[in-house]
């Protein structure tokens, strides 16, 4: 992330080159797009160098048509993009990283302790909550009966933490004390956003973070946003692989975009820095610090969606990968490098030699 660097296609369509264009190798990403369907179904893959499109790959499967405009459901992916939507509002001057989530959001109603930060939301190291939303809804297949969406989810107060949650965890867990992967209380993001900036936080993003970025298919499935217009943070979005390469772009960008700073760099370098209780977890992305994607890049990080739904931003290949899809396999992101591996290019002509 040089300073001051912005590449990508701002408010524009993306622009596609081809992969000789970017220093790529057209057989090697024609093979990994080859063994990457092979190993789930996928819908898309776009690959992106130098801010264009070098490569993309579409697959038509009992949920998804083969088109680059294909809105793909998140799953957790969705995560780093409510990151994203903190991180404009820290850019705005709308909250601070180390405020308290009931400055904006009361406890009684969150569930949360009442000294949890929006960095311990950020970090999944909250200590938890009770008051959740159910989980994103699964895709439908094009040959199901055509069915009216639902009505928003609404928090309900479950009686004891999802199975593997630590002792305590929602009741007495301290804030900071330990890392658990969890969206229930990540979601509450979405309220202290909207506590904060007066307005929804479906609204907030839409206009701040999407529409800023040029998006071209985001949108929310009807489950993802409530009565009151907030949104899941942990999924329920609606999107194609492009869209979701411009999270990845912005990224890499250092938080520039369209001729402005749309997040704060600062957010964005302690975005993808390893927090105090997990050196493999940022700010609602995975990093890649101890080597957990064996095949990936060591300073990789990557936004990550349940069957296979990522954004992996390369800095050091100034690149950035995206693919979803749904089906009945699982595809981890160690399964989606045993593919990928190979298009990365041995040396760079655009920043040196790669170790």
């Amino acid at each position: 992330m040089a300073e001051g660097a912005e590449k990508g296609p701002g408010l524009g369509p993306w622009v596609v080159s081809t992969p000789a264009a970017q220093g790529l190798d057209a057989q090697a990403l024609a093979e990994a797009a080859e063994a990457l369907g092979q190993r789930g179904e996928r819908q898309g893959l776009v690959v992106v160098r130098g801010g264009e499109i070098a490569f993309e790959r579409y697959w038509a499967n009992p949920w998804h048509r083969a088109e680059p405009g294909w809105r793909n459901v998140s799953f957790s992916s969705g995560k780093s993009w409510g990151a994203t939507m903190v991180g404009r509002a820290i850019t705005e001057g709308l909250i601070q990283l180390d405020d308290l989530a009931s400055r904006y959001h009361p406890a009684e109603v969150s569930g949360l302790q009442p000294d949890v930060t929006i960095r311990h939301l950020l970090t999944m190291t909250s200590g938890g909550t009770l008051m959740v939303k159910p989980s994103t809804r699964r895709p439908r297949r094009l040959d199901a009966a055509p069915k009216p969406p639902g009505p928003g989810d609404e928090y309900v107060r479950q009686p004891v933490g999802e199975k593997g949650s630590p002792e305590g965890y929602g009741v007495s867990l301290a804030a900071g004390s330990t890392f658990y992967y969890d969206g229930a209380a990540a979601d509450h993001l979405a309220d202290v956003i909207a506590g904060a900036s007066g307005v929804s936080s479906h609204r907030y993003m839409m206009e701040r973070v999407v529409a800023a970025l040029g998006c071209e298919t985001f949108g929310y499935q009807p489950e993802g946003v409530d009565k009151a217009g907030n949104v899941r943070i942990g999924g329920s979005i609606l999107m194609s692989c492009r869209d979701l390469a411009r999270l990845g772009q912005l990224y890499l960008n250092g938080g520039r975009w369209a001729g402005r700073q749309l997040v704060a760099r600062e957010f964005i370098e302690e975005a993808v820095s390893p927090s105090p209780r997990n050196p493999n977890y940022g700010f609602l992305w995975w990093l890649n610090t101890n080597g957990r994607v064996p095949l990936a890049p060591q300073e990789m990080f990557y936004a990550a969606g349940a069957r296979g739904q990522f954004c992996f931003v390369l800095p050091r290949h100034d690149m950035v990968i995206a693919t979803m899809g749904f089906g009945e396999a699982q595809l981890s992101a160690e399964d989606a490098w045993q593919a990928l591996a190979k298009v990365l290019p041995p040396s760079d002509p655009l920043g040196g030699p790669h170790a």
